[in-house]
């Protein structure tokens, strides 16, 4: 019995062990668990990446938002809360599911912007197996680079800076176009240069343009020897004349009256015997009023002796007589007959000191050479003919140009226009590829061309007009490698802007081309540093006021009403012109590769302006506040913002 049990127990047991059937299912049961495993941890692995991937974009945003906002070199709280509000936004509480986010962010220095971004993101299946949750974080760095940028800074000064641009800014123009450039710098030079090279150069300008210096330490022959100006000439008595007449003459034709005149009657008592009589001799000739004298030439010696050549031109008159018999009686008739005589006489007299009270307003050419060297100008156009001592500032009057109207292109004779061209020292046409010397001590307006003869006025040099005429802003700065340790050199030199003067922005951009440019006067200075690499050329334009160029002020085309460079027929005409000439001026500095940036401040929509720029880099500043923020986004533009990790 017990045999039979074991015996089929065990018959029982080979039987499950060969039967198949169920097997799936326990081996289903089996690999739950680990399955359940796998499955959870890939999808808690796939949204801790994808969490993580967002957090760090996040930061990297928010970096960027900070270093944008971060101006000067400081990292204030509203730079902090961009960077802060531009975290929450890539990365929103109520999205990923994640707890705890954290995000801070400081200033390593004065051009890198570190953070710090952290999460907790539960898990949705592995807690199963004991993990609750994954630890996120992600670091980011935000660095301003700059590579090779040359950045000319054109700077409007005329008088209308020294107002508000609005009543509520607390400063005027020129004092927030002070801080806006020094902070312009200071976000340029807190960049990362690394090999890289920074300079700045700056270009103030109102009527004219103060490059003289700049020329003079290139080449002091590109500034012309000699400055025909606008001026006078005072007129001195000469005295102690000495008067010599050639006794030899020539003597002209002779002419007669047309018609006898009666002068009386004589006895006869019939026209044979009245005819037969002999007429009286001619009168001698005398003198028929006084001589007229024309000067045929003029001498002075240079120490005062005059020699004064005239054509004396004396009238003489003589009468011829005859008798005619005429109702009943013989009469005594005559003929007036006139000739001249001309004697050449000379007059040698001498220069005295007594002013003759009068000038002669003219076009005079002065010798500048020494001028050049530093000294100042011996003139005698001051009152009463004075001499006077004027030194030069160093602002410059255009070289030579052609007229042509606000609708035209720039002729090529118009050498004004031509950013690139050198100035030649020989030949016939060198003096007019030179720039002159901008002299208001010795320049004195006439509202003509025509010379003013024998002027008894005493009219005022553009000195002594004062306001805004012939104004001469500070020296240029041309470009100049400079770093954060030059804050202060910078600084100094922007105080020192100051406005005066009429509005003419051709003149601000021609020079702020020919200073940047690199195929121009100073392409050896601009070429590529040693690093080999490209240089990023910027001209940054800055003006409160559209142009304001009157015919009667003296700039750097000279004065239009008594020298006509330009054509202007009138004031308006001449706006007009100017604007063209700015216009083709800004073209030419774009066709050379540089980006110009303008910034209207307290203008609103200017079409010249916004021509002038390159594309989309026209800005417009309504108050002092917004031409700092517009200076910054330039800033900013022209720099390099980039993550570092």
């Amino acid at each position: 019995m017990r045999g039979t049990v074991f015996s089929r127990l065990r018959l029982g047991a080979t039987k499950l062990l060969r039967d198949q059937r169920g097997n799936a299912f326990m081996l289903t049961a089996a690999a739950v668990v680990p399955v359940i495993g796998i499955v959870g941890s890939a999808v808690d692995i796939g949204r801790a990446y994808m969490t993580q991937l967002r957090l760090q974009q996040a930061c990297d945003s928010g970096v960027l938002a900070g270093r944008r906002a971060m101006a000067s070199g400081t990292y204030t709280e509203a730079a902090k809360a961009e960077a802060s509000k531009m975290f929450n936004f890539n990365f929103p509480e109520d999205k990923y599911g994640a707890t705890g986010i954290g995000f801070s962010t400081r200033a390593v220095n004065a051009s890198d912007v570190e953070g710090s971004a952290s999460a907790v993101l539960p898990t949705a299946l592995m807690y199963i197996f004991g993990k609750d949750d994954f630890r996120l974080s992600a670091a980011c760095t935000a660095k301003l680079e700059i590579s090779n940028v040359d950045v000319m800074m054109v700077l409007d000064v005329t008088g209308s800076m020294s107002s508000k641009a609005v009543s509520s800014d607390s400063q005027t123009k020129i004092v927030a176009l002070r801080a806006a450039a020094i902070d312009f710098f200071d976000t340029l030079t807190s960049a990362d240069v690394g090999d890289g090279r920074l300079r700045f150069g700056v270009v103030p300008y109102s009527s004219s343009v103060n490059v003289g210096g700049l020329l003079i330490a290139k080449n002091p022959d590109w500034i012309a020897n000699s400055d025909l100006l606008p001026s006078r000439t005072p007129v001195f008595k000469y005295i102690n004349p000495d008067t010599t007449t050639e006794p030899n003459y020539v003597e002209s034709a002779q002419t007669t009256d047309s018609n006898w005149t009666n002068d009386g009657t004589v006895n006869a008592n019939n026209k044979a015997a009245c005819e037969a009589l002999s007429k009286p001799a001619d009168t001698s000739p005398s003198p028929d009023g006084s001589p007229n004298f024309n000067q045929t030439a003029r001498y002075e010696d240079g120490n005062g002796k005059r020699t004064t050549t005239y054509n004396q031109v004396q009238k003489y008159v003589f009468r011829t007589f005859r008798y005619s018999w005429s109702s009943s009686k013989c009469r005594n008739q005559y003929k007036n007959v006139r000739f001249t005589r001309t004697y050449v006489t000379t007059v040698v007299d001498y220069k005295s000191d007594i002013f003759d009270n009068k000038y002669i307003y003219e076009d005079r050419n002065f010798d500048v050479t020494a001028v050049k060297e530093g000294d100042p100008l011996e003139t005698d156009t001051a009152d009463q003919g004075q001499s006077t001592s004027v030194s030069w500032g160093g602002c410059i009057i255009e070289r030579a140009t052609t007229p042509f109207a606000a609708n035209e292109t720039a002729p090529s004779d118009a050498y004004d226009m031509d950013i690139d061209m050198l100035p030649t020292t020989s030949g016939e046409d060198a003096v007019d590829t030179q720039w002159k010397m901008f002299l208001p001590g010795v320049t004195f307006p006439r509202n003509t061309q025509a010379v003013s003869s024998s002027d008894s006025s005493d009219k005022n040099n553009f000195v002594e007009m004062g306001g805004d005429y012939a104004a001469c802003p500070v020296a240029a700065m041309n470009l100049t490698t400079m770093t954060a340790d030059d804050y202060d050199d910078f600084s100094d030199y922007i105080g020192t802007l100051q406005p005066k003067g009429y509005t003419y922005h051709d003149a601000g951009m021609a020079w702020g081309a020919r200073l940047i440019s690199p195929t121009g006067l100073f392409a050896t200075e601009n070429a590529p540093p040693i690093n080999g690499r490209p240089v990023s050329r910027h001209i940054v334009f800055m003006t409160d006021g559209d142009m304001n160029t009157p015919r009667s002020n003296l700039s750097h085309q000279g004065h239009e009403r008594s020298m006509s460079r330009i054509g202007a027929t009138s004031d308006d005409n001449a706006i007009a012109r100017h604007n063209n000439r700015f216009v083709q001026l800004c073209r030419a500095a774009r066709q050379r590769g540089i980006t110009v940036w303008v910034v209207s401040f307290g203008v609103g929509t200017n079409t010249n302006l916004n021509s002038c720029a390159s594309s989309g880099q026209a800005f417009e500043a309504d108050n002092a506040e917004q031409l700092n923020e517009q200076f910054q986004a330039i800033a900013r533009q022209i720099s390099k913002l980039r993550l570092s990790q």
